[in-house]
């Protein structure tokens, strides 16, 4: 809110005590809050400015209107005028001075009085307008709360279908699979076969059980397919996603170790690079320990595995964790200084990095890099879940069996390379 500060001149020079010692037959200089009819008051009992004015056109120009503080003001002689010092030599003239500036300081009490009114009502109402929208973003989380419920509540109700035999055999059904776009090149639905990872999944389908129907569905909000969708049994399966180190819960954090609880894996499809991306001359781009990235932000994106991080004793509050939805976010702290390091697969950095701009901006650390599967995944609680993880890993058997994974994947990083 706008504060607003009322002065009156008469009041500033009453604290100076220039103007109203200012006497006709002198000069004087020009004090802030000054104007030429308050000056005119106090020197000839007159709110008439014209005497003061035409006598000092030179100094102040063509508007009268506007003083500047500092210029100093020839005050005439009562009989350069033509007039004598009826008033100011006299009581009358004395208690006449008096009142007008009585009349003066009383009106710009009345004023400063209604601007505080009015800067008093316009915080309150302020005030009520942030309390309006903190309620609204309260009430709106309230209800997004109550839709992911009543999805879950959905997903359970499917779950005692299937329990009371009136689920449809797999093979009697279409499986619903759910993948994300701008992981490249695995997925995204830009690229050939809709990314090297896609076209894996379903040439394990194809090759294992030519005759089931499936459909695979790109939501490119990551973080919604385990928190939303694979919980409420809305899809079957969802890929390409790291397993965590299972077998050493303890030593996980709260998200990957409810991973592990939650879901099922099927074997890994394909191995990644998972890497440390910082900006060049930092220092974190060349360092050979874990050790030196204590007390660093480091940003990875939401819903990725933090059991790379967990393994090498980089957590909260040894570290400060950046999760932002986007991946791109991560690159943009970085440069910004928000963050100091991006923790990610060195696909899709180096993707990113170029898609961005920031070449020669942010570089890889070489020497801090592990390789991590990448799986499918089926919820727990989807009693068809074994069942379509036991088919894609037939599939995927035949696949490595016969040479054509090794072809799949080869083509696809061939047109990465060739294509940016």
């Amino acid at each position: 809110m706008r504060k607003h500060l009322i002065i009156s001149s008469l009041a500033l020079a009453a604290a100076t005590g220039a103007a109203w010692a200012q006497e006709a037959c002198s000069t004087y200089e020009i004090q802030r809050g000054d104007s030429l009819r308050e000056l005119s008051i106090q020197v000839y009992s007159t709110e008439d400015f014209r005497v003061i004015y035409d006598a000092n056109r030179d100094v102040i120009g063509p508007n009268p209107n506007i003083i500047r503080v500092g210029d100093v003001l020839t005050m005439p002689c009562l009989e350069d005028i033509g007039r004598t010092s009826v008033l100011v030599d006299t009581e009358e003239g004395r208690l006449a001075t008096e009142m007008a500036a009585e009349l003066v300081k009383a009106a710009e009490e009345r004023a400063a009085k209604a601007i505080a009114e009015a800067e008093a009502r316009v915080a309150a109402a302020e005030a009520e307008a942030q309390k309006a929208s903190e309620d609204a973003v309260i009430a709106a989380r309230a209800a997004a709360k109550d839709e992911i419920e009543a999805a879950r509540a959905e997903g359970a109700a499917l779950i005692r279908q299937a329990q009371t035999g009136e689920r449809p055999e797999i093979r009697d059904r279409q499986l619903l699979l759910i993948t994300g776009g701008g992981f490249m090149p695995f997925t995204d639905e830009s690229l050939p076969n809709r990314g090297l990872y896609t076209h894996l999944v379903e040439t394990a389908m194809l090759r294992a059980a030519p005759e089931q129907g499936y459909k695979i569905q790109f939501v490119n909000d990551w973080s919604s397919h385990l928190d939303l969708l694979m919980p409420t049994l809305a899809f079957d399966g969802t890929f390409p996603w790291s397993r965590p180190n299972c077998e050493q819960a303890e030593a996980l954090s709260e998200s990957d170790r409810n991973r592990c609880e939650t879901y099922n894996f099927s074997n890994p499809f394909y191995e990644v690079v998972d890497s440390f991306f910082a900006r060049e001359g930092s220092g974190y781009e060349q360092t050979l320990s874990y050790v030196d990235f204590a007390g660093t932000t480091i940003c990875r994106p939401e819903g990725w595995s933090l059991s790379h991080l967990d393994a090498v004793s980089l957590y909260e509050p040894v570290i400060t964790l950046l999760r932002p939805v986007d991946p791109d976010d991560c690159f943009h702290a970085v440069i910004e200084g928000r963050a100091d390091i991006v923790a990610i697969e060195a696909h899709l950095a180096d993707e990113a990095i170029s898609r961005l701009g920031y070449q020669h901006r942010i570089v890889e650390n070489p020497n801090l890099a592990a390789v991590k599967s990448l799986n499918v995944m089926t919820h727990k609680d989807n009693p068809d879940g074994e069942a379509i993880l036991e088919t894609l890993n037939q599939g995927l058997a035949i696949m490595q069996q016969s040479g054509e994974w090794r072809d799949i994947v080869s083509t696809a990083l061939r047109h990465q390379m060739e294509n940016g």
